[in-house]
């Protein structure tokens, strides 16, 4: 009898702590900060979510909730404790692109450079989004976070080969030019320099961003291609007179 009456006990307090856990992120995704306060035990504040494996910070971050995030971290809430696959928070926010919220985690003290197992930083991951916000948050982990805009993912591309192979477009380019991106760097695998990436995105205003930064026109892949060459192989006119206008104005030989 008394054994029944100790697994009743244990099954409802598992079903309060589930009930518990489920109000916490409901309000944390909702952005609700007055639900979470100072007498709060720090295992409800870090607790993970069945099935999700998000923690009540990790859900504010998915959603955005950027007052949730800061007062969630106020309260100790742990920026490192991972989701079921592993991500943490500022690569949520990155993934989602949530720019007001990676600015918290930043504020804070909360490193937004650190790659995930598969190799991919979460500036790396904003690339794959399609809205400003996208951006924005790309910005903020730069400028902010100081995000290394050269570091390589697992494939050895920096963010801005990523960017100009997803074809983000001139304002994506700009933004990572003007926090550094090396213009010069070749891809271990391919030898192909932004300049090289640029030509087969077909984007002829990111070309042209890229020879403004100071793309050579004629480092050669490896393939043994100057990105004129490429331009001229993949029937691109377009590319090819900007190309030859470029080698022409800086008087350089024949590609």
């Amino acid at each position: 009898m008394r054994s029944r009456h100790l697994l009743v006990v244990l099954i409802v307090l598992i079903s309060c702590s589930f009930a518990r856990a489920g109000i916490a992120h409901a309000k944390a995704r909702a952005g609700d900060v007055e639900y979470f306060h100072d007498a709060m035990e720090l295992d409800e504040i870090n607790e993970r979510e069945e099935g999700t494996g998000q923690t009540p910070l990790m859900a504010a971050s998915l959603a955005g909730m950027h007052l949730a995030v800061e007062k969630l971290l106020d309260l100790g809430a742990d920026a490192d404790i991972p989701e079921k696959d592993g991500y943490n928070p500022p690569h949520g926010v990155a993934f989602q692109g949530r720019p007001l919220a990676a600015r918290a985690l930043i504020a804070r003290g909360i490193p937004v450079d650190v790659a995930h197992a598969d190799g991919f930083t979460p500036l790396h991951r904003t690339v794959w989004g399609r809205s400003p916000s996208h951006l924005e948050t790309a910005i903020v982990l730069m400028s902010d976070g100081g995000a290394d805009v050269n570091r390589v993912d697992a494939a050895g591309y920096p963010v801005a080969h990523r960017a100009v192979g997803e074809r983000k477009g001139r304002a994506w380019i700009d933004a990572l030019l003007r926090h550094g991106a090396d213009v010069a760097y070749q891809v271990e695998d391919t030898g192909d320099t932004l300049l090289h990436a640029a030509v087969m995105s077909q984007d002829v205003e990111v070309i042209e961003a890229v020879v403004e930064a100071g793309g050579d026109v004629l480092v050669k892949n490896k393939k043994g291609l100057t990105p004129r060459g490429l331009a001229k192989s993949l029937g691109l006119e377009a590319a090819t007179n900007v190309l030859s206008r470029t080698k022409f104005a800086r008087g350089k030989e024949e590609l």
